[in-house]
């Protein structure tokens, strides 16, 4: 076939190939850098959940009732787990495949959560938050300047004066370094992938190719092998900002930086970081 939009067919396998990922931590760290700024200790969100026990975490009252705004929400990991956290949650993310895994994953737990299908660079939303997310190095994906401008300035829009924006990007180290020209397989018995990288640093821009091997049916009489295996593809591209440059769009945005931190930790980045998280706040 030919290749397909970005998570169009990912969608499907996206979480699988993130199994590693703890979320519960992940979503706990960022939000102990809001309860930090608002005079906690920045323990973070209580208990959490850890290893994937799927167990609703303590919510401490501070966090009651906030509305919080995730956008480029992907399959929900963070959606859901701020709702369970006792937050008011709208969900937008430009890819109608992630939202349908989504929005299957919330009503199977139960959860009100609002997804809307949107485009971050052209974020039309009625209401105002008291924090946005973007994070999974989502602004990566964005290949223009203006474009990451827009979207910061469109976040920082529906904010609320006083509420806080948190993103992360995929360092110019990761996309050269870790990626980089670089080829990943894996045999997950289901399914299997080959991840194609190709780094271009004349243009920053760091190019996936993703080849997927799925089962289409089964070749025999019912219940007996072999499977017969479909073959999907789909592109990712992904550019390196310098931090340099999103502090003057993050000013540019009429927002005040409250720190920038490597690696979901407290310590400042380095030249072998490969994430950064910026945390932003609206001037009352």
């Amino acid at each position: 076939m030919d290749k397909a939009d970005a998570y169009e067919v990912l969608a499907r396998y996206y979480d699988q190939l993130m199994d590693e990922v703890d979320y519960d931590h992940w979503c706990d760290y960022v939000l102990s850098l809001v309860e930090k700024a608002e005079g906690g200790d920045g323990s973070g969100s209580g208990s959490g959940t850890r290893g994937g026990s799927g167990q609703s975490p303590a919510s401490p009252s501070w966090l009651q009732g906030r509305q919080v705004l995730d956008l480029a929400c992907g399959t929900g990991q963070f959606s859901y787990r701020l709702r369970q956290r006792g937050m008011a949650v709208t969900a937008v993310d430009h890819s109608p495949e992630m939202l349908a895994v989504a929005e299957e994953r919330a009503r199977s737990k139960g959860l009100d959560i609002t997804f809307i299908c949107q485009d971050m660079r052209e974020l039309e939303l009625p209401y105002t938050y008291d924090l946005v997310l973007c994070l999974c190095d989502s602004l990566n994906y964005l290949l223009e300047v203006e474009d990451l401008a827009l979207a910061l300035e469109n976040g920082a829009g529906v904010l609320k004066p006083g509420g806080h924006f948190i993103f992360d990007v995929n360092t110019a180290y990761k996309l050269t370094t870790i990626y980089g020209n670089h080829i990943y397989a894996a045999d997950l018995g289901h399914f299997a992938y080959i991840w194609e990288n190709e780094y271009q640093p004349d243009t920053q821009l760091c190019y996936m190719d993703l080849v997927f091997f799925v089962p289409a049916a089964k070749k025999g009489e019912e219940g007996e092998g072999p499977f017969l295996f479909e073959k999907l593809s789909e592109s990712h591209v992904e550019r390196a900002y310098p931090p340099e440059l999103i502090r003057e769009l993050i000013m540019g945005a009429g927002l005040e930086l409250l720190g920038e931190y490597a690696d979901l930790t407290l310590a400042a980045p380095g030249p072998t970081t490969q994430r950064i998280t910026f945390h932003c706040l609206r001037p009352l």
